[in-house]
């Protein structure tokens, strides 16, 4: 199985301009990798107006949602 991790864990937009940030970026980097071959996709969400990592649940609902609303069968980790 093939498993992306879409945002990495230290990476930031400062450091790499292709992380992606808001829920709608996450959510589309997963289903390009899912379209790439990815079974499963490793994410960490993301405060859109810092790009500094965050817990926030609605953002994690939101990138789900997103997801789901596409693929069904993508493992989100």
């Amino acid at each position: 199985m093939i498993s992306c991790a879409v945002t990495g864990s230290a990476d930031t937009p400062g450091r790499n301009p292709a992380v992606p940030v808001t829920p709608e970026q996450i959510a589309n980097s997963c289903l390009d990798a899912a379209k790439a071959g990815a079974a499963i996709v490793h994410i960490h969400v993301r405060d859109p107006a810092t790009g500094r990592p965050s817990m926030s649940i609605d953002l994690y609902r939101d990138v789900v949602e997103r997801i789901r609303a596409r693929n069904k069968s993508l493992v989100i980790n």
